[in-house]
């Protein structure tokens, strides 16, 4: 006689799958309808943007540099804000600006290293917040504000551009000089967020790159055609002096709500309530980059590529990590959001208010997706030898339809990993974008764990938050990309020309103009202009890149003594890559080897890995 408590259990599980089934589908056509709604307007725009000529770097120049003040809200960051700092101060293609970085009293380590770093940058500012830390990260911006204002008093000028960002972000060189052209036209603009590309198995991290690539070359291209709310991200996101004063509060003046967890998202929203006009920037430009030439002739060559203008970091690595983080974006986006603003009276923001909203159950229905489908995969074995139960067919016999229903909802989940795969590729190419299809089923599991801890944090505290009681800032650690992500930090090549007047400043003028059309090296096409020859460039990078100069003619003696210490396998290699290795230290496990171009980060890279367990050290080909 069969167990009444599998029984039970079998009917209770037949009513979940059905009950999954139904809101899937649900939640997917909302999906759905962003899906379609993009790709129609991608042909659309594909026949439409033939009329137009593309925005150039010439009109990019062509805006006076208003003041931008950009907000980095920290606490204990001493490990990334100083090489933030300066990689962004010299990489940035913009003058008029000030890093604003706000600290506590009680964080002496990070407050070290932004004083050292202000100290050598007049762009850099270190401003000490009134209350021991931490406090939330709104409190922090607000401080931040207040700094700036009295600021203004002491240079004499106003801020116009106001530009958040985290103290991990690579900022693009170019951002700046978009939102010095689009405001005060527009009153937000967000650019996008792509993680930076880290080791191909570390799911964590390569989540969140999916995440964003499919949120951010999609999902907040359609709510900006649909003329919704366009989500802040807190880093990229810049807001024009107009906007912020309309937020500030009018007992403190205090523009950043205090109150929120994601005091950007709520920022952005309030923003879109008041009728301002907001923007997702989607722009790119083509730069030369080296790739790797499987088949024949060079090993690596320079293409061009299309670049987004875009900002890049570090995501978190780790599971726990991630955990964090996206319990508090559900907290504040799903659950405080809710609570403040309710449902606005607009279609278009409400339609998006409950596409960001419904990740408190859309996360439940993914994970119990999994629970489900392993049960009857279970229960068939179980049912093959114990044929006195029923089995799934049975219902599928009595209820027909439901057979359907499976099917329309597999189709959808087909559809919703092809758009993720697409997304991914779009930004990252094949490989990250194959595999996404696995780490979808990894990012399920993640995202219900953080939805648990979410609900877990959110209905067991206190729902009135006094100025006394306010959410504390559930940080995240924050890691800035190393030397084999990022190409260290140096100066710009056209600063080192001008400083050594080896060129004029309209000549790096028309070198950058040229940059911008064609995507060339900058020191390739002042070359080929012949502004200056291939020796002073080369002494030039030398320096950039703090290499030292071997001569070209003393290469085959260097070369000859390292062929007693390097095996035949491993001097192949070098040479057939264009490596010429110069001193074996055995005694340091050092190999010293001369390359042609400091530039070909791939390629120095791969040289690393190659030759280890020997360091490396680089040297330039002089002559």
């Amino acid at each position: 006689m069969p167990n009444e408590t599998i029984l039970i259990l079998y009917f209770l599980m037949w009513y979940l799958l059905v009950g999954l089934c139904l809101l899937f589908i649900l939640s997917g056509l909302d999906d759905l309808f962003i899906d379609l709604y993009y790709w129609c307007r991608y042909v659309w725009r594909i026949w439409k943007t033939r009329r137009y000529s593309p925005l150039t770097y010439e009109q990019l120049l062509a805006h006076e540099e208003q003041l931008i003040a950009v907000l980095v809200p920290c606490w204990h960051e001493a490990n990334v804000i100083a090489t933030m700092l300066k990689h962004n101060t010299y990489s940035i293609d913009y003058n008029n600006y000030y890093f604003f970085v706000g600290v506590y009293p009680n964080d002496p380590d990070t407050i070290a290293e932004v004083q050292q770093v202000a100290n050598l940058n007049k762009h850099v500012q270190c401003i000490i917040g009134e209350h021991p830390g931490p406090t939330n990260k709104a409190t922090n911006l607000n401080g931040i504000y207040k700094f700036i204002k009295a600021f203004e008093r002491t240079l004499n000028q106003s801020f116009t551009i106001f530009v958040l960002h985290d103290s991990e972000d690579v900022i693009h060189p170019l951002s700046f000089k978009f939102y010095n052209y689009l405001i005060p036209r527009k009153d937000m603009i967000q650019i996008p967020i792509f993680p930076l590309e880290v080791n191909y198995w570390n799911f964590t991290h390569w989540l969140y790159a999916d995440e964003f690539a499919e949120s951010h070359t999609k999902d907040i291209v359609v709510r900006e055609s649909i003329g919704a709310h366009v989500p802040s991200a807190g880093v990229g996101t810049a807001f024009s002096r107009r906007s912020l004063e309309i937020l500030e509060h009018s007992d403190t003046g205090e523009p950043f709500s205090t109150d929120s967890l994601t005091e950007d998202y709520r920022t952005s929203l309030t923003l879109r309530v008041y009728g301002l006009k907001q923007i997702f920037l989607t722009r790119h430009i083509i730069r030369m980059q080296w790739k790797k030439r499987w088949f024949w002739g060079q090993r690596y060559v320079q293409k061009p590529v299309k670049e987004v203008i875009a900002t890049r970091a570090l995501f978190p690595l780790e599971y726990a990590k991630a955990i964090r983080q996206k319990s508090r974006w559900i907290i504040g986006i799903v659950f405080q959001e809710w609570r403040h603003s309710r449902w606005p009276r607009e279609w278009r923001v409400r339609y998006t208010l409950a596409h960001d909203r419904k990740a408190f159950i859309t996360h439940f229905i993914n994970g119990f997706g999994y629970l489900t489908f392993i049960f009857w995969v279970l229960y068939a074995f179980f049912t093959n030898a114990n044929p006195e139960y029923p089995a799934l067919q049975e219902q599928f016999n009595l209820h027909p339809w439901i057979k359907g229903l499976i099917f329309i909802a597999v189709m959808i989940m087909c559809e919703r990993l092809i758009q993720r795969t697409i997304a991914t590729f779009r930004i990252y190419g094949f490989i990250p974008a194959f595999l996404a299809i696995p780490r979808s089923l990894y990012g399920n599991i993640l995202n219900l764990h953080a939805l648990i801890r979410a609900y877990s944090i959110y209905f067991s505290s206190p729902k009135k938050q006094s100025s006394g009681n306010q959410p504390v800032w559930d940080k995240t650690e924050h890691q800035f990309p190393g030397s084999h992500l990022l190409v260290p930090y140096r100066r710009r090549l056209g600063d080192l020309l001008l400083e050594h007047s080896l060129i004029s400043r309209e000549q790096l003028r028309q070198g950058l103009l040229e940059q911008y059309k064609t995507g060339e090296r900058l020191g390739q096409i002042l070359c080929r202009l012949n502004f200056i020859n291939h020796t002073q460039l080369m002494q030039i990078l030398a320096t950039q890149y703090n290499l030292s100069l071997f001569p070209r003619d003393q290469i085959p003696v260097a070369r000859n003594r390292c062929a007693v210490s390097l095996s035949k396998r491993k001097m192949k290699w070098l040479v057939n890559h264009g490596v010429s290795p110069l001193k074996v230290d055995e005694d340091k496990q050092c190999l010293i080897v001369a390359i042609e171009d400091p530039t070909n980060e791939q390629l120095c890279k791969k040289v690393i890995h190659y030759v280890a367990p020997y360091k490396t050290q680089f040297m330039l080909i002089d002559g």
